[in-house]
């Protein structure tokens, strides 16, 4: 189970390296009109691109210490 939850974190989080604009948008972006993102909010969608990659190979190892 923990595996395929890593899988999923590891995919969200490449795409939010990749594409931090695309995040922005689907997050925040549909709710303004002309809107930009700010170089500081591409940063943090890409640390937490960076985060999340950490998170779903953590998952995916197989360790588990709740088990």
């Amino acid at each position: 189970m923990f595996q395929l939850v890593g899988v999923i974190f590891i995919v969200l989080g490449i795409l939010n390296l990749l594409y931090p604009r695309a995040g922005w948008y689907m997050q925040y972006g549909w709710r303004f009109k002309n809107a930009e993102p700010s170089d500081a909010a591409l940063v943090m969608g890409r640390i937490s691109g960076i985060i999340g990659i950490a998170i779903g190979i953590f998952l995916s190892s197989g360790f588990s210490p709740f088990l």
